[in-house]
């Protein structure tokens, strides 16, 4: 067990998967380096804002492969369950009005999917941009994927595109730990970016988090017998006080959202702080 676990605290019945993993003891160390296959730049002739006939057929043939394989391989390999989802109908004016940023745990290859197939909608996502130079490319590009540039013209273009697509009544996801650790069960420090986004455009933050259940029954013939089953637990919007000046109202806004995090993944003592 990890030396972090030692300090982790959850709530009574809460499953822990072991599938030995040896995580790291910095929250910054990237555990997956895939091949570089589709090299291209990110900078500020990047595409970021794109509605070309192309990428219109690419996006609606990735979000067809999701809805019909992706979802049923959910349901059979890792027997997703969703919880919460009343909480979309019980705020559905506010998403309407305002748009959403949705935050999740970044828990597992298909955790953006496991998002997606519980809120129904279809996303732009921040990503880190070295991850969509691989064999998953078209995917990750599809299913909404924005590479995060480090440049300030490419930022420029990066920040007017994010505007639009917002605008346009999309909804965001960003996974503000920033890095993956499969099946890892506490919450690792966050980023900013999704905070300070729903400052700006005055935005709902919806947090979501993918816990774990024990494989048994007809699932131990379905997938790795030491891998989890998910969950994806949906919480309820927080938005930002527009009152405060921008840096407390995402300050705010952080600890809100975090401590709602630990509260729909059944953590009552994480090892982490809440920013790095």
């Amino acid at each position: 067990m990890n030396k972090q676990y030692e300090e982790l605290r959850v709530k009574p019945g809460e499953y822990i998967p072991n599938v030995g993993i040896d995580y790291p003891d910095d929250p910054t160390v990237r555990l997956l380096n895939p091949p570089k296959t589709h090299p291209f730049d990110i900078d500020e002739n990047y595409p970021y804002y794109d509605e070309s006939f192309n990428f219109k057929l690419n996006r609606f043939l990735c979000y067809l492969k999701c809805r019909t394989l992706v979802f049923f391989l959910q349901h059979l390999v890792w027997g997703f369950k969703v919880e919460g989802r009343e909480n979309l109908r019980k705020y559905k004016k506010l998403f309407q009005e305002k748009g959403c940023i949705t935050t999740c745990n970044h828990a597992y290859r298909w955790d953006m999917v496991s998002v997606i197939q519980a809120t129904g909608h279809s996303f732009f996502i921040p990503m880190y941009g070295e991850n969509m130079k691989t064999a998953d490319y078209w995917h990750m590009k599809y299913i909404g994927g924005i590479p995060i540039p480090t440049g300030l013209q490419a930022m420029k273009k990066y920040d007017a595109a994010m505007d639009k697509w917002h605008e346009k009544g999309y909804w965001i996801h960003l996974f503000p730990e920033g890095i993956r650790w499969d099946f890892y069960k506490p919450l690792k420090p966050f980023h900013k970016g999704a905070f300070t986004l729903a400052y700006r455009w005055d935005c709902p933050i919806l947090p979501c988090y993918i816990t774990y259940r024990k494989r048994t029954g007809f699932y131990r013939l379905t997938g790795p017998a030491n891998k989890p089953l998910i969950t994806c637990h949906i919480g309820t919007p927080v938005l930002p006080d527009m009152s405060l000046p921008r840096k407390k109202a995402v300050d705010l806004l952080t600890e809100q959202v975090w401590n709602q995090m630990l509260q729909l993944g059944g953590i009552e003592h994480n090892p982490w702080p809440m920013t790095i």
